[in-house]
C-alpha cells in the first residue's frame, strides 16, 4: 500500500495545477482621453461662501429646535445666517462688558 503522505502530496499538487490561473492576456492600452480644459465659472462668485469676511461654522442642535427655528425664519422671511450672526453679536456685547 502506498504511503498516505505521498498520496496527499500528489493530490495537493494536482489541485494546485488545476487552480492555477491561465497566463493573463496582455490588456490593450486604453486610448488616451482628449485633453479638456477645466470648466470655468459662467458667473462671478458671489455670496457669503466666496466672501473672505465670512467663515462657515457648524453646531449640533436638537432636531425639534431646528425645525421650530426654520418655521419661524420662513414666516419672518429671515436667513438662518442672519439670525445666528445677530444672536452671536448680542452675546458678545453682553459678555464683553
Amino acid at each position: 500500500m502506498p504511503d498516505a503522505a505521498s498520496m496527499f502530496d500528489k493530490l495537493a499538487q494536482s489541485r494546485q495545477k488545476a487552480k492555477a490561473p491561465p497566463a493573463p492576456e496582455p490588456a490593450p492600452e486604453p486610448a488616451p482621453a482628449p485633453e479638456t480644459p477645466p470648466k470655468k465659472r459662467q458667473r462671478k462668485a458671489t455670496g457669503k461662501r466666496s466672501d473672505p469676511n465670512y467663515i462657515q461654522v457648524g453646531a449640533y442642535v436638537p432636531i425639534e429646535l431646528n425645525k421650530a427655528v426654520k418655521r419661524l425664519l420662513v414666516d419672518q422671511d429671515q436667513d438662518f445666517s442672519e439670525l445666528v450672526s445677530e444672536l452671536l453679536e448680542r452675546w458678545v456685547q453682553e459678555n464683553n462688558a
